[in-house]
C-alpha cells in the first residue's frame, strides 16, 4: 500500500508542472521573451546606420550640390522645383492625359510605327539619324522624349483630322508662296512637306478650343 501511495504522489507532481501558466513562471518568461525596449533601440540603431551608409555612399540621395561647405539637399531643390514649375508641369500632365484618354475613347491611339516613321521624316529633315541625335542630345532631349511628344500630337491629329484637312489649291499656293524655305528639294516631298505644315497650321489654330472641350468634359480634380 506504501509504494502505491507513493506513486500516486510522484504523478500528481509531475501533472502539476505541465498546467502550471506560464505567467505563474516568471523565470521561463524571462528566459523565452525578448525586451521590447531592446528590440526598440536594435530597429532604431539599424535604421541610423542605414541613413549613414546611404549618406556616405550614395550621398546624391541627400545632397545634390555643395556651395563653399555648405550643402544644398535633394529637399530643397525638390521644394524649389515645386514652387516655381509645379502648376506649369501638372497643366502639361493633365492636358496630355486628356488627349490620351480621349483618343483611346475614340480608337485613336497612335500605333508605334505610325510613331517611328515620324520620326524617320524628322530625321531627313535633319541630315540623318546621327545628326538628329546630336542635335537631341544639344538640346537635352532623348528619343523616347520625342516620341512621347509625337504620341500625344499624333493622337490629337486623329481626333480632329476632319477639321485640318488641306484641299489641292491651299497646298499649291503653299508651295509658290515658300518655295524658297522649303526644305525638301523634288515636288512630291515638298508637296508633303506643304500639306504636313498646313494641317498643323490648322491643328493649331483649333488645339486651345479642343482642349478647353476636353479637360471640360473630363473628370478633373486640382489637389
Amino acid at each position: 500500500m506504501a509504494a502505491v501511495k507513493k506513486a500516486t504522489k510522484k504523478k500528481t507532481t509531475t501533472k502539476s508542472l505541465v498546467e502550471t501558466p506560464i505567467g505563474e513562471r516568471p523565470e521561463e518568461s524571462v528566459r523565452t521573451s525578448p525586451n521590447p525596449f531592446t528590440v526598440k533601440r536594435i530597429g532604431i540603431g539599424l535604421l541610423i546606420g542605414i541613413i549613414v551608409v546611404l549618406a556616405v555612399y550614395k550621398k546624391g540621395i541627400f545632397v545634390v550640390a555643395t556651395v563653399n561647405g555648405r550643402p544644398i539637399t535633394t529637399v530643397e531643390l525638390l521644394s524649389k522645383l515645386n514652387q516655381n514649375y509645379r502648376n506649369q508641369e501638372l497643366d502639361n500632365m493633365v492636358t496630355e492625359r486628356v488627349i490620351l484618354d480621349e483618343a483611346k475613347k475614340k480608337n485613336a491611339l497612335p500605333a508605334n510605327q505610325e510613331i517611328q516613321d515620324r520620326v524617320a521624316d524628322i530625321e531627313k529633315r535633319f541630315g540623318g539619324k546621327e545628326s538628329f541625335d546630336n542635335l537631341l542630345s544639344q538640346q537635352g532631349q532623348t528619343r523616347s522624349m520625342v516620341e512621347d511628344q509625337l504620341r500625344l500630337q499624333l493622337a490629337f491629329e486623329k481626333l480632329y483630322s476632319s477639321e485640318t484637312v488641306v484641299t489641292e489649291e491651299e497646298i499649291d499656293d503653299f508651295v509658290k508662296q515658300n518655295k524658297t524655305q522649303l526644305q525638301a528639294t523634288d515636288p512630291e516631298g515638298q508637296r508633303k512637306e506643304a500639306s504636313d505644315t498646313l494641317r498643323q497650321r490648322k491643328l493649331s489654330q483649333i488645339s486651345l478650343q479642343k482642349l478647353e472641350e476636353l479637360k471640360k468634359n473630363a473628370n478633373i480634380q486640382m489637389f
